[in-house]
This record gives structure tokens, sequence and C-alpha cells, in this order.
């Protein structure tokens, strides 16, 4: 009897000792496993994805579009707000892909990224012309009341 108690004990206690080092092993493995994982996060390039590929008439559109908010015209189709962000956006594009034009795309955006919007109704008709355009030639630069308004009815739903 003696010895079965002997036995189980012995077997218990080296039960106790695999279990120890079977927990002890997955913890340094997952341990490795996490210091991979957090390695290749460190290392992993940040890339952010534009919305949508442009092509060369879209980029036009959004530039056009983006006029709209700046000039008074008769009738206006279309529009993306002329704010930092979607300025940077399409600099961005110019960056990235080629476009027709890009130099002066880029000369725009560049001059409406320094707060300069005085050229809105140049580039608006500029563009309107160049699609054969009859309806919405922009005559000048909107007021700051009619911009407001603009913005209101056209971003600023709530």
């Amino acid at each position: 009897m003696k010895k079965i108690i002997l036995g189980l004990l012995g077997v218990l206690v080296l039960g106790g000792i695999m279990t120890v080092v079977f927990i002890s092993f997955d913890k340094a493995n997952e341990k490795s496993k996490d210091a991979e994982i957090a390695e290749k996060i460190e290392s992993a390039e940040v890339v952010e994805s534009l919305p949508y590929v442009y092509s060369d008439e879209g980029f036009e559109r959004r530039v056009h579009e983006m006029t709209h908010q700046k000039v008074y015209a008769e009738s206006k189709w279309g529009a993306f707000e002329m704010k930092e962000e979607n300025i940077d956006m399409l600099l961005k594009v110019l960056d990235e892909t080629e476009m027709e034009n890009e130099e002066s795309y880029r000369e725009i955006l560049t001059t409406w990224k320094k707060g300069d919007f005085s050229n809105s109704v140049e580039v608006h008709n500029r563009i309107w012309s160049s699609n054969e355009g009859d309806i919405g030639e922009a005559e000048r630069l909107a007021t700051p009341e009619e911009e407001r308004i603009y913005v209101e009815e056209n971003f600023r739903m709530d």
C-alpha cells in the first residue's frame, strides 16, 4: 500500500512538474508570437489609400466643383467642398498619378492651400469653356454671404 501511495504521489509530482514546464513553454511561445507580431506592426509602412482612382476628367470635375463655392454663376452643377482636407487629397492624387495639365493643377491647388482663391473665376471658366459650357459661366467671386449660403446648402445639411 505504501508503494502504491508513493507511486501515485510520484506520478502527481511528475505530472505537476510537466504541467509547469508545458505552461512555461507555452507562455514563452506566446511572448515570442506577441513579439513577432509587434515587430511586424512596427516595421509596417502605413499607406493611406486614395478614396478612389481619379481619371483626368474626374480630377478636372473635382477642381471645377470646388470653384463653385467661391464664384457667382447663374447655374452650378456639382459641389465638392473647398477645404484644406480636399485640397490636400487632390495634391496627393497629383503626387501619386500622372495627370494631363498636372503642373497647372498643382499651381492652382497650391495657391488655394495658401488661402488665395482670387483665381477661382478664371479656373472655373477655363474648365467650363473647355467642356463647351453654355450656361453657368462664372461672373465674379462670390461674396462672403453667398459663399456661406452655398456651403450651408451643399455641405451642412443637418
